[in-house]
């Protein structure tokens, strides 16, 4: 353009020397034309750039997508593995429909119900799990259709230069992207035909699982509708249909199998929380009874000492018994195999310490218990099976009855004890003649809620004791600063355990035997809905029992922090113990454990609860204003810990010295630290001052002292006598190093006597004011049979009488 106003420039000095020029001629009609055509050439060009700049847009968006759209294709859903699941969920849909909706043998039973609704929960919730995971997947596979749709339809793509040249390059351009394009555009096209498929299948097994869990449910409620009617026909009758036992028992072991693998699978951070508790009880009961053999005996007969005879065996029993309430809605299954690992570790602990006929006792009770069990995991219903129950159930009532009548009720250790084996008694009469009756169903739950009711209750009976009994002697044995460790006041532990633990046996007792009744269940449904509603405060959404979760992991956390504490900061008699030991004690770490401990528990409940992490930066924003509003000493206090923790300038046990106070460090915490002093008081020191003052630290001087003792001689004592006679007393005594070797000087001529400094070494702090005191007495009774005075202090007055 510019080359052709040049030009144009030109033609306008010729034009302008030619006379009789019109105005539609000449130079200004040249100039007309000229800026006609530059103006259409410019549009058209800058038309054809910003058109050129879009189709490379739009080509770079094409090549990102489908390069996006190969790498999601590469990295999508195994549909192999999502079809098997689907096959996996039709063979278990059938096992469950088995014995209730085919095969129904005799009449449905409670407990094939029970197991099937369960199963039936575990699936769907398995089932929508994964048909979200193919629904996000057909979404995303939708979207990139959509755009590589989108991004080709624009007319822009399809506007070609009017230079050759340049359209032959830009066709060459749409061949690479369109080469490019097409393998994935075909690939998602598939893909995205075979994973709708794929859904719809999903969809189908999930309209198919909760149209049977909905029909399982109605029967549940029809059968508790008519618990005490009718359901079999009278025992001695002969029965209307009839299913192979060995079938019976195909089906029930199929079943239980999968209810427990549904449930492991929905409580498996529970089990894992519930393992930890056992570990750290164990930990706890077994540094028990490791500090009560240091210091104490313990009882042959373990008498008020039977929390220590089998710590895990009492952890399992403590923690289980407790936290088994953290599992609500259990399968029978679940709670058998706890009750009876319970059970098992009981008779280890009860072995030759109770009588043996009540050892006899508790060993059939258990043996009861476990065949009732096995009998109630028995899914189908069989007049074999019947009559087993009717002599199981007789045979259990009479022996009650007779220990009920027995003198020997008096030997029980445990009073209680006598009111749950009338239950017993009760309960399995009333199943031997339902069950006589036709009355299946309630027979059964009658005849397993006896015996589980006595084993539960016998349970809780001794874990109240045990946890009487730890509390008793960790009271006893334990100097601790803080008495009230876990709030518990262990100066007002007694004889008696605390009523709130027979409140809460007594509760949980009902709760656990409740659950084996279907009303029970009914009436606990409205309650796990409660806890499982979703509420929103602001944009945040939760529920009650991730609330609650949230707080169990903290609390767990904080529990296992204090019991860390409360051990290692019991160093004890570090007199018994060399410097390697108290160098590998785990009080030299203590600090930091516990704050990685709280740490990793307040990490696990915020996503455990399903909180978003970065609502933790709120508090951590909400303690910065704090820190600005006042709590810098506690943050110096905590910094200075945690500098502590980590260059050691004083470890726990160490020999340390605090403004001329001399103890030994008993623990470092997170604010302060404890010092036991030599005269028996405990000295707390905030962090910061460990760091600010001169802290005179024996212990990194492997626990060397040296002594300074001065002695006074008479003018005229023979010095050199004198210095051999010191320094053979020095080198006789066993006690003082060898090196550094003694050194005796004399150090003045004072008014009253020769001074003579002596200076040694002991190898251990604490000795040195015996080892002070029985030199100091060496050298007294050697002065003295050397006849060499220790003069006291005189002086002479010299009185001047005036001249008169």
């Amino acid at each position: 353009m510019l080359t052709g106003l040049c030009i144009a420039a030109r033609a306008q000095r010729g034009d302008t020397a030619a006379p009789h020029q019109g105005p539609d001629s000449g130079f200004l009609h040249r100039m007309r034309q000229f800026g006609k055509t530059e103006t259409v050439s410019s549009i058209e060009k800058y038309r054809n750039d910003r058109i050129a700049l879009q189709q490379e847009k739009l080509l770079q968006e094409l090549r990102y997508t489908s390069e996006r759209a190969r790498i999601f294709l590469r990295r999508g859903i195994d549909t192999g593995f999502y079809r098997k699941y689907l096959r996996t969920t039709s063979h278990e849909l059938m096992i469950v429909q088995d014995g209730i909706f085919v095969n129904q043998g005799s009449g449905q039973t409670a407990r094939n119900l029970d197991v099937a609704a369960s199963i039936l929960d575990g699936l769907l919730d398995k089932l929508n799990q994964r048909r979200g995971n193919v629904v996000r997947y057909v979404k995303t596979l939708t979207d990139y259709i959509n755009q590589i749709d989108s991004l080709s339809a624009d007319s822009a793509l399809y506007t070609f230069p009017f230079d050759s040249v340049q359209t032959v390059r830009y066709i060459q351009k749409i061949a690479v992207v369109a080469k490019d394009l097409g393998p994935a555009d075909t690939a998602l096209r598939r893909s995205s035909n075979a994973v709708q498929q794929l859904q719809l299948d999903y969809d189908l097994m999930v309209f198919t699982v909760r149209s049977r869990l909905e029909e399982v449910e109605l029967l549940r409620k029809q059968q508790a509708a008519r618990l005490i009617s009718k359901e079999f026909p009278y025992l001695w009758e002969e029965a209307l249909r009839h299913r192979p036992m060995e079938e019976i028992v195909q089906l029930s072991v199929a079943k239980e199998r999968l209810v427990l693998k549904y449930y492991f699978n929905d409580y498996i951070g529970r089990l894992l929380i519930l393992l930890l508790l056992i570990l750290a009880s164990w930990y706890f009961l077994h540094a028990l009874k490791q500090k009560w053999k240091e210091e104490r005996e313990l009882d042959p007969g373990f008498k008020g000492q039977l929390v220590l005879r089998y710590p895990f065996a009492s952890a399992m029993i403590i923690v289980i018994s407790i936290f088994q309430f953290l599992f609500l809605q259990p399968p029978f299954i679940f709670g058998f195999i706890l009750w009876l690992i319970m059970a098992i570790c009981l008779a280890f602990i009860l072995h030759q310490y109770i009588t043996a006929f009540w050892m006899r006792f508790w060993l059939a009770m258990l043996l009861f218990f476990v065949l009732a069990g096995v009998t109630n995991m028995a899914l189908q219903a069989s007049r074999a099976e019947r009559w087993w129950m009717l002599l199981l159930a007789l045979a259990g009532s009479i022996y009650c009855v007779f220990l009920l009548r027995s003198k020997k009720r008096l030997e029980l250790r445990e009073k209680n004890i006598v009111y749950f084996i009338a239950f017993v008694a009760v309960v399995e009469s009333a199943s031997v003649i339902f069950n006589l009756a036709g009355r299946y169903n309630l027979a059964k739950t009658l005849l397993v809620s006896g015996y589980a009711g006595l084993v539960i209750a016998i349970l809780f009976l001794w874990t109240v004791r045990l946890i009487n009994e730890g509390l008793g002697l960790i009271a006893t044995i334990y100097k601790h600063p803080d008495r009230k460790f876990f709030y518990i006041d262990f100066n007002r532990v007694g004889e008696k355990a605390p009523t709130f633990f027979y409140v809460f046996l007594v509760v949980g007792w009902f709760i656990l035997v409740g659950r084996n009744f279907y009303a029970f269940q009914q009436a606990a449904t409205p309650f796990k809905e409660f806890l499982d509603t979703e509420r929103t405060l602001g944009s945040y959404t939760f529920t009650i029992n991730s609330l609650f979760i949230f707080l169990l992991i903290i609390a767990v956390s904080t529990i296992l922090s204090q019991i860390i504490s409360f051990f290692a900061g019991e160093p004890g008699d570090q007199r018994n113990k060399d410097k390697k030991t108290r160098k590998a004690g785990v009080g030299s770490w203590l600090l930091l454990i516990r704050i990685f401990i709280l740490s990793l528990g307040i990490f696990f409940a915020f996503a455990a609860a399903g909180i978003p992490l970065d609502k933790l930066t709120i508090v951590l924003g909400a303690l910065g204003v704090g820190i600005g509003l006042g709590l810098q000493g506690l943050v110096s206090n905590l910094v200075s810990g945690l500098i502590i923790a980590f260059e050691k300038p004083v470890n726990v046990g160490d020999i340390v010295e605090v403004n001329g106070k001399l103890g030994t460090m008993k623990s470092i915490g997170f604010r302060s630290s404890v010092m036991n002093l030599s005269d028996g008081a405990c000295l707390v020191v905030p962090n910061s001052d460990l760091l600010s003052h001169h802290v005179v630290n024996w212990t990194m001087g492997n626990n060397r002292r040296r002594i300074n003792l001065s002695i006074s001689v008479a003018y005229g004592t023979n010095l050199k006598q004198a210095k051999e006679l010191l320094e053979n007393v020095l080198r006789g005594n066993e006690r003082l190093m060898k090196y550094p070797e003694p050194i005796v000087s004399v150090r003045e001529f004072a008014d009253s006597a020769v001074v003579i400094d002596l200076y040694f070494w002991v190898g251990n702090i604490r000795e040195f004011l015996l080892v002070r005191n029985e030199v100091a007495t060496q050298i007294d009774e050697a002065l003295r049979h050397a006849g060499i005075v220790i003069p006291f202090p005189q002086t002479d007055i010299h009185i001047i009488q005036p001249k008169e």
